[in-house]
């Protein structure tokens, strides 16, 4: 893990934490905002979508394929592999899990590909999005703020009627989040081939990946508790620590011992006031 940590620092997470911690925010459980003084990610494949600003005037660099942007915002859909390179560009990410309600309209969001958005559409809210850079603002108001910015993307398109797969297939995985493919299949009334396919194509992901994304759901639960990482994997159904740390590397180009580390990253639990 040490390497993988110096690994980390050379790659641009914590190297400026004397200057400014990362701050995690984390919005029930419909995502969470992620801010930091400088990040290089590369080859990461989340199952969030993201919406990324810039927090001051330089830009940051997106690359997805062979395609390369230059942007000060951008939209993200889930599963988009993609590089971010924003040495010494403070940055301020706005994450859509899949337990969101609005994830699926991201999913259909930019035809599955990085889209750049007009940084100007978020003007109005710049000085709440400067104090959640900073780690200032109250955890009861960050749920406000969060809502504010996920609809941005939204306010000059029309979104396409929602696929009634899509609720079928969420409701019997939650009831019966050990279903087999072929089981899932079955419960469908269709063959393994085309609940793969579906799976896939409607619902967004795989049904290996919803299953990671659901181990990973109660790792964000434990991971600021005292327990090891090793008890953590166990616990949210990995199979050893090594198992969660891949995982973990792949879709959020940090390692959990990093995300954990409070000298690096400040972690705030939001709940909406009055709520």
């Amino acid at each position: 893990m040490a390497l993988k940590y110096r690994e980390q620092q050379r790659a641009g997470f914590g190297c400026l934490s004397h200057v400014a911690k990362d701050n995690v925010y984390i919005i029930g459980c419909s995502g969470f905002v992620y801010t930091a003084p400088s990040i290089v990610s590369r080859d990461t494949r989340p199952p969030s979508a993201a919406i990324i600003l810039a927090a001051g005037e330089e830009p940051f660099t997106l690359v997805e394929k062979e395609r390369e942007l230059r942007v000060h915002a951008a939209v993200i859909p889930p599963f988009v592999e993609r590089s971010l390179y924003a040495r010494d560009v403070p940055l301020i990410c706005f994450h859509v899990t899949p337990s969101s309600p609005r994830y699926d309209a991201f999913r259909g969001l930019a035809q599955g590909r990085v889209s750049p958005l007009d940084r100007a559409l978020f003007s109005e809210l710049d000085t709440p999005l400067q104090q959640l850079y900073l780690g200032r603002l109250p955890p009861g108001q960050a749920p406000d703020v969060y809502d504010q910015v996920v609809r941005i993307p939204f306010q000059h398109r029309v979104s396409p009627p929602a696929d009634p797969r899509v609720a079928r297939i969420r409701e019997l995985l939650e009831a019966g989040p050990n279903l087999t493919l072929t089981q899932l299949a079955r419960e469908l009334g269709m063959s393994y081939f085309w609940a793969s396919r579906i799976m896939t194509e409607v619902f967004g992901m795989s049904l290996r990946d919803y299953k990671s994304w659901r181990k990973l759901r109660r790792v964000f639960h434990l991971l600021h508790s005292n327990r090891s990482i090793t008890e953590i994997a166990h616990t949210a159904g990995f199979t050893d620590s090594a198992h969660l740390s891949r995982t973990y590397q792949r879709w959020f180009g940090q390692p959990p011992s990093y995300s954990r580390n409070r000298n690096h990253v400040r972690v705030l639990r939001c709940w909406p006031e009055g709520g």
